[in-house]
């Protein structure tokens, strides 16, 4: 290989000059005819090789770059001065200049797809926004049912079981719909308690809105009146402007809402008195203060994980961070992707059969014989 025995050739010059030795006149005069014949034939060899030089030096220029920026935290001020500079130079600079124009043809071809993908985003968001409308009767209607609207239609229709007692006091629409299908749902059932069930109970409807251009969607919760909250709708917007792509997921920003608590029926903390011994000019003196303890709920879902100050932030932090973003989007894409489109079937228990089934089959292909 050109490039292998070049790079070779080069560090043992290298090492050569960094060691000093001595050695006789005849020793030396042999050396430097040896020196002439080994010039004249590398020199041979390289000319054949020079493209294939330049582009290796390219990529080494560009992979000592990379390198540069994973351990730039562990360098000497004056060695960080140096790679600033070779990090301005351009990688491309040593290929020639018949390459340099090719490169330029396949920026102008990627530039082309660029923009053809641009056209391909604008008619798939239209076209998710024309099957969201065409399906919104159907979610409009199963919200009637919920709610209990379409009771007596329903009724008069005989979808009733054989051997209801009529005599008896009947629920309207299904209670704890929602509830139950979130409570099949993991990554969204992990983060129920007992008294948010309770609160639950009174969730009317879950819509997703994805935005017109396709990059971004916001939830909203419906609720009955209630004796937790003053809201009737809480909301989460995520903007995320690879929606529509198979790319990860970009969230580029985040907004819950603020859930408006009636006196001593909050879900997500509660109050304690705690007494404090005063310090300096009240030492001796004890005050009662009141404080907020987190408890675990459901509805910290509406308040986003912060984005602290990236100036401040370590490793560890960083790594919380990503985690619990990932978490939040993960529960997010549970209601959008899954809850929504199929609440019965999550209601009954059937899609997280039929996603067991899924994974079952899934690991028994993979175990199966060749």
């Amino acid at each position: 290989c050109l490039l292998t025995s070049r790079l070779a050739v080069e560090l043992f010059e290298l090492v050569t000059i960094q060691q000093p030795f001595n050695m006789s006149d005849d020793a030396a005069g042999q050396s430097t005819e040896d020196t002439a014949e080994q010039d004249e034939a590398q020199a041979n060899s390289q000319q054949g090789g020079t493209v294939a030089a330049a582009i290796g030096n390219a990529a080494n220029a560009a992979s000592e770059g990379i390198a540069r920026l994973t351990v730039a935290g562990d360098s000497e001020p004056e060695e960080d001065e140096e790679d600033d500079d070779e990090e301005d130079e351009d990688p491309m600079a040593s290929l020639p200049t018949y390459i340099l124009k090719r490169v330029e043809k396949l920026k102008d071809l990627n530039a082309e797809r660029d923009t053809m993908m641009e056209q391909y985003l604008v008619e798939r968001a239209a076209l998710e926004q024309k099957y969201l409308g065409l399906c919104k009767p159907f979610y409009e209607e199963r919200a009637r049912i919920v709610g209990g609207e379409m009771d007596d239609e329903i009724d008069d229709k005989g979808h009733e079981k054989e051997g209801d007692d009529d005599d008896a006091e009947r629920a309207s629409g299904i209670p704890q719909f929602w509830v139950c299908a979130m409570g099949h749902m993991e990554p969204v059932a992990e983060l129920l308690t007992e008294e948010d069930v309770d609160c639950l109970e009174h969730l009317r409807d879950i819509k997703c809105l994805d935005d017109l251009e396709g990059t971004g969607f916001t939830l909203e919760f419906h609720f009955s009146p209630n004796d937790y909250f003053e809201n009737t709708i809480l909301t989460k917007r995520y903007e995320v402007p690879n929606l529509l792509l198979a790319d990860e997921p970009i969230l580029k920003n985040v907004v819950g809402c603020k859930i408006q608590w009636k006196a001593g029926r909050a879900l997500t903390f509660r109050e304690v008195t705690k007494k404090q011994r005063g310090k300096g000019k009240n030492a001796g003196q004890i005050r009662t203060v009141k404080k907020k303890e987190r408890r675990d709920s459901f509805f910290h879902f509406f308040d986003p994980p912060k984005m602290p100050s990236m100036d401040s932030m370590d490793e560890d932090e960083a790594d919380r961070l990503e985690e619990a973003f990932d978490h939040d989007y993960d529960v997010a894409q549970a209601f959008r992707s899954h809850i929504i489109p199929k609440a019965v079937l999550w209601f009954t228990g059937q899609a997280l059969e039929e996603e067991m089934d899924e994974i079952l089959g899934m690991a028994e292909d993979q175990n199966a014989p060749l």
